[in-house]
């Protein structure tokens, strides 16, 4: 569906359903401020390879927040803007009309997220992949979520899963912040891309390099796989 006609959409499901939304008024706006200024200390520690003291700070963030969603029924989604928002409230009005959805920012997500991408940094793949199927629970068409967990079956070689989570990161750029959206809409295609080389589709992976390069000309990932793979051409014609 193109965001246009999302927001359309949207605009009258929420006047009509407003049953389906419920905003997070339990806790006061400045305790979640708190959260995010956690987050932010852990992202930093992290990028400073301190990835111990992150990980306590993303922890402590996921247990404020599971401590205070713990007894709910509701549908809890987290979301970088607008748009993605209201796409969820859509989506939760077809599946449970008669359910709540409160909408977060991306705190708690984020720090699923922050926590995975450390344990698969450090080559913790087992432990990184149910972590972060917890923050594509909260925000199921975030498309960076979903090319990092692409990234775990790419390591593991699954390459069908690879192929469904790249391509489903594809598909979700509909709803990233247009400030991030050509960047992440590289990272599925390079990782679509990745995966139709191992399956042998040499001409389907060059097109989408290529359109990575489109995006950004500077993109030295997409240019080295290029090469690559016409170097696995010239050895099969040899």
């Amino acid at each position: 569906m193109k965001l246009f006609h999302v927001f359309a959409v949207l605009f009258i499901a929420t006047m009509l359903a407003a049953s389906v939304h419920a905003q997070d008024s339990s806790v006061p706006n400045d305790a979640d401020a708190k959260l995010a200024q956690i987050l932010n200390e852990g992202t930093k520690l992290a990028q400073g390879r301190k990835f111990r003291e992150a990980i306590e700070r993303f922890d402590s963030v996921i247990a404020a927040y599971e401590e205070r969603f713990r007894d709910t029924e509701d549908r809890v989604r987290c979301a970088r803007w607008l748009g993605e928002t209201l796409y969820y409230l859509l989506e939760a009005g077809k599946i449970e009309p008669k359910k709540k959805v409160i909408g977060l920012s991306q705190t708690w997500a984020d720090a699923y997220f922050m926590k995975a991408y450390i344990l698969v940094h450090v080559g913790q793949f087992a432990q990184a992949k149910p972590i972060l199927e917890k923050a594509i629970a909260l925000s199921p068409s975030n498309s960076l979520y979903l090319s990092e967990l692409g990234g775990i079956f790419q390591r593991e070689k699954n390459w069908p899963m690879a192929l469904e989570a790249f391509q489903s990161a594809e598909r979700a750029t509909e709803f990233s912040p247009a400030s991030t959206k050509n960047f992440e809409l590289a990272k599925a295609w390079r990782g679509v891309a990745y995966v139709f080389v191992e399956q042998k589709r040499l001409d389907e992976a060059e097109t989408l390099y290529r359109k990575c390069l489109e995006l950004d000309k500077n993109d030295a990932s997409a240019a080295n796989e290029l090469r690559y793979i016409e170097k696995v051409r010239a050895k099969s014609t040899n």
